[in-house]
């Protein structure tokens, strides 16, 4: 048995022993302390993580379809290789996170900052919001797919 302790005080027991590979599918981690910790391959979908502290984490190959990261503080985090379809990033914080490879079509992300985050490779087609996201510093490559209406470049981002 593990406990994900949550700053509500509403800390969370799942059946495993690790917390990599892990299922959250559907539980509620408001604001849960997640900072360093290895979630590889764990199943996030429609799971509530707003306001999580999670800097650093490693949710490499994670499910987040439909979960909500509203004002998560995730810089430093790996999101590479995730499923993050139509996630809900709204005013997170992921400064420099690492997305390469990660799928993050249809995420809202308005209001969140990415400043020095990495995007090879990573597909933001049809994201919501990019418009009003922090993008400045952030990496990507020539694999990485964007909206059509965005110039990377013109967003303060480097090509590498």
């Amino acid at each position: 048995m593990i406990t994900v302790r949550c700053e509500t005080g509403c800390d969370v027991h799942i059946d495993a022993e690790s917390l990599a590979g892990a299922s959250f599918a559907g539980f509620e981690l408001h604001r849960a302390l997640l900072a360093g910790a290895d979630l590889q391959g764990a199943d996030f979908s429609g799971a509530g993580l707003r306001s999580a502290y999670a800097i650093g984490a490693d949710f490499s190959r994670c499910l987040f379809q439909r979960a909500i990261l509203a004002a998560c503080e995730a810089s430093q985090a790996n999101f590479s290789h995730a499923d993050l379809t139509q996630a809900m990033m709204r005013s997170g914080v992921f400064d420099g996170a690492n997305f390469s490879g990660a799928n993050v079509r249809h995420a809202a992300v308005d209001g969140a900052r990415f400043s020095g985050a990495v995007f090879c490779g990573a597909s933001l087609a049809q994201c919501e919001g990019l418009d009003t996201a922090d993008l400045s510093g952030a990496v990507y490559d020539r694999c990485t797919t964007w909206p059509r209406d965005l110039d990377p470049e013109a967003r303060g981002m480097v090509c590498v």
